[in-house]
């Protein structure tokens, strides 16, 4: 199926069609009734610079619409949070659940919201790009040969899943490390040689961190701590828990907070759209990023855009967007990395490991970098607007099922979102990619994702509120509940009478899988226990949901002391019970005991009672009918696997090591086909690569297989000496050998030629460590790491 959009970005002659002509004379006409005089200037002038060869023509400006004094965005942001809750307040228990089959309006009535809404985003964007070095040359790029478009998959990185952030957890006056990095770049220019030359790349950022010499290749500055900003606007729910929301109510919980939610999004959605606070949102607020905070944002740039300066220098690139993604990811990976044990194999559910983490110096990078983007997303216009429409967006997806982003007909109105898309037909800028997403069914993303991007979309309170956050975690384990039935009737393949499942929302997604045909083979896992029912597979399957969630109001609500602030790195509310604190132990074997234990503290109500839920099962019809509709219409990429807290692992090696000789010692090399001389076992796929610098084996050669199989990450077992090589990027670093003869001694090079058996305490701290992301912060790594030679052969 080919789209207008599509059309656009094939050639010059279509981009200037009659169809693309009418399309922004419409948005032109349409924007100047509602927007203000200003606004209409600036969008007016965006379009000129754009697209100069079209001949349109600027309407008279409304004279009724009235110009207002701008305020400024942090009260904005408190504005926007109290109308929500006195929408709330007033209207929730006469919210009537059929008004979501209509489409979202903009509290006031009249008007488009989503051209109000661009048009107010185009016009702020036209003050960053007119006085842009990038804006000179727009016209001229905009003219040449553009590469096609690219599938759009998500905002994130083009070569990877995501950015993961660690620290070390030291922290330095701002004068104290200008004077070390200006040292040590003076000493590389000069080829000096300097600590940890053989390790860092001045060229790439890198250098040991002053404290204990780790490697950083950026620093996060410390924010004043800005506590009772919103005090007075909090839900009087107070988060004393130090583990999660209250889990000490009166009675047992019977019901999700399920409407609450999906009220709270229209609410948002309606309150965005209002003219109230559209005539309030001043047109051309920039905020300087602090100095400190530009190497980090640089770093993060190059990762998520290599090679393209241009969409970082569009403006059009909030800064807000790429630190809170950055700090998604790494709560996700964080999460996944505590399943692994530091001394076993076996899996580790204790919530107390979970909450540990966050004492650990990654916590304490996760709270700052909270802190700054609670900080950064509201310092300019550009980066409000653009939570204005994603929640907008959200809303119209979760509450009606429908995507407010199809291509309207240009007899109509004009589509905003399509001018900005053709105006850089050459580029997937971020805001696009953002929105795209936003529309996308909310089946189609992961519960935690979207979870995560609705919570940056709202306003800074609604973090705090004990209530809105429940409910919301509510509504989004839904979801998962759901992803979960499909993705268990797909596996499973039995019939509805196997399930034994009454009539309830097991039995409505199990027909609508039937009548849909193979759209539901988007939903995939690897790991469905086998002796489970479907109950218990469905807990199984969204325990890193609960898991997540509950991590992520531990971050919240654990109070951060700011180096240099009177106090020293440590996050409070640590006080755990000595079950919780065991790894591996009796009481954590059973995943359903760990599950239960998140579902109390997140009041989540027993899963019969979600399954029966009159509310969700109407609710849920919507979503899988959007998904359906947009699967048939556009299709979608790859697969969503829904998995359980399963712990990361690396290959599964025999105990005795001869086993493992015998069956690599004598493999041919795939490339040139001679018998290796120095194999080396990639621990993370069991490829079979070379060790050895040989041109003809180049294509199997660690360092190329580490950057196609774990992102420039890899974990070798080398064959003949035993031991393992660690690869990151040109690093290279050996690592001790996880086979030991009976005395718990290494042979390497096999020597002494007595038997080697797995010694599954240091295979473990090798796994947890690969998990954990630690190649780069283990100071036993960093001491024996060398860049571009090999040191072992």
């Amino acid at each position: 199926m080919t789209s207008r959009r599509g059309i656009l970005s094939s050639s010059q002659e279509v981009i200037l069609s009659p169809w693309l002509t009418q399309l922004i004379q419409n948005a032109i006409n349409e924007f100047a009734l509602e927007g203000q005089p200003k606004d209409v200037g600036a969008f007016f002038e965006y379009i000129r610079a754009r697209f100069p060869a079209l001949k349109i023509q600027l309407p008279c400006t409304s004279s009724n619409v009235n110009e207002e004094t701008d305020f400024s965005l942090e009260m904005l942001e408190e504005q926007i949070y109290l109308l929500i809750r006195e929408r709330m307040d007033v209207n929730l228990w006469h919210w009537d659940l059929a008004r979501n089959g209509k489409k979202i309006s903009a509290g006031g009535g009249g008007g488009n919201v989503e051209s109000l809404l661009l048009g107010k985003y185009i016009s702020s964007l036209a003050g960053e790009n007119l006085d842009s070095p990038a804006s000179e040359s727009a016209h001229k790029t905009h003219l040449e040969s553009r590469m096609p478009l690219t599938a759009y998959e998500g905002f994130g990185p083009s070569d990877c899943d995501r950015i993961y952030l660690s620290s070390c957890g030291h922290a330095v006056h701002q004068g104290c490390l200008d004077r070390y990095l200006s040292s040590l770049k003076e000493r590389y220019t000069r080829r000096i040689v300097f600590e940890g030359g053989h390790i860092v790349d001045p060229d790439q950022g890198e250098f040991l961190c002053p404290v204990c010499r780790g490697l950083a290749n950026s620093v996060l500055p410390t924010l004043p701590v800005d506590s009772g900003r919103f005090t007075s606007l909090h839900s009087s729910s107070s988060p004393s828990d130090a583990v999660g929301p209250s889990s000490s109510s009166s009675g047992v919980v019977d019901a999700l907070h399920f409407q609450k939610a999906l009220f709270l999004l229209q609410s948002a959605a309606d309150v965005s759209g209002s003219r109230e606070i559209f005539q309030r949102i001043p047109l051309r607020q920039f905020g300087r990023m602090r100095v400190n905070l530009e190497s980090s944002y640089r770093v993060l740039c190059g990762m998520y855009f290599p090679d393209n300066d241009k969409i970082s220098e569009s403006g059009r690139l909030s800064h807000s967007l790429i630190l809170y993604d950055t700090l998604k990811y790494s709560l996700i990976s964080t999460e996944i990395a505590t399943r692994s044990g530091k001394t076993s194999l076996a899996p580790n559910y204790s919530l107390g490991a979970l909450y540990k983490e966050l004492q650990s110096s990654n916590g304490f990078i996760f709270a700052l970098l909270l802190s700054i983007v609670q900080s950064t997303r509201t310092n300019n216009s550009l980066t409000v607007l653009l939570r204005l429409r994603g929640i907008q967006l959200f809303a119209e997806s979760i509450c009606t099922g429908t995507s407010a982003n199809e291509i309207s007909d240009p007899s109509v109105g004009g589509n905003m979102q399509d001018i900005l898309e053709c105006a850089e037909t050459e580029d997937q800028y971020p805001d696009i990619q953002f929105w795209r997403w936003s529309a996308d069914p909310v089946l189609a993303h992961d519960a935690f994702s979207t979870l995560m991007w609705i919570i940056y979309c709202l306003p800074c309170p609604v973090l705090s509120c004990e209530d809105a956050f429940l409910s919301l975690v509510h509504l989004f384990y839904a979801v998962a509940v759901t992803q979960a039935i499909i993705t268990y009737c797909r596996k499973r393949q039995c019939s509805l009478l196997e399930l034994g499942c009454d009539d309830s929302l097991v039995t409505d997604i199990y027909k609508v899988i039937e009548e849909q045909g193979v759209a539901h083979q988007y939903f995939d896992s690897n790991f469905i226990e086998t002796s489970y029912d479907i109950k218990d597979a469905i807990r199984s399957l969204t325990f890193p949901y609960l898991r997540r969630c509950a991590l992520l109001w531990k971050l919240i609500h654990s109070s951060r002391v700011v180096p240099f602030n009177d106090g020293t790195n440590i996050l409070d509310g640590s006080a755990y019970s000595t079950n919780e604190l065991m790894e591996c132990g009796e009481n954590n074997a059973a995943e359903l005991i760990q599950i239960e234990k998140l579902e109390k503290i997140l009041k989540i109500p027993s899963l019969d009672n979600v399954l029966n839920d009159v509310t969700i099962r109407l609710v849920v019809q919507k979503w899988l009918n959007h998904f359906y509709k947009h699967f048939e219409t556009r299709g979608l990429k790859g697969a969503l696997y829904s998995t359980p807290a399963a712990p990361f692992k690396l290959m599964l090696l025999p105990h005795l090591y001869q086993d493992l000789l015998q069956r690599y010692i004598k493999q041919n090399c795939p490339d040139c086909g001679a018998v290796q001389k120095d194999p080396a076992l990639c621990l993370l796929c069991g490829k079979l690569c070379s060790a050895s610098w040989k041109t003809c084996c180049r294509e199997s050669g660690c360092q190329t297989h580490a950057m196609a199989c774990g992102a420039v990450t890899g974990v070798f077992l080398l064959i003949r000496k035993t031991t393992v090589l660690l690869q990151r990027s040109a690093r290279q670093a050996p690592w001790p050998s996880p086979y030991l003869d009976v005395f718990g001694e290494e042979d390497i090079d096999m020597h002494r030629g007595k038997p080697l058996y797995l010694n599954e305490e240091r295979y473990a701290a090798l796994t947890h460590m690969v998990a954990s992301h630690g190649l780069d912060r283990s100071s036993k790594v960093l001491r024996q790491t060398t860049i571009g030679a090999f040191f072992m052969l």
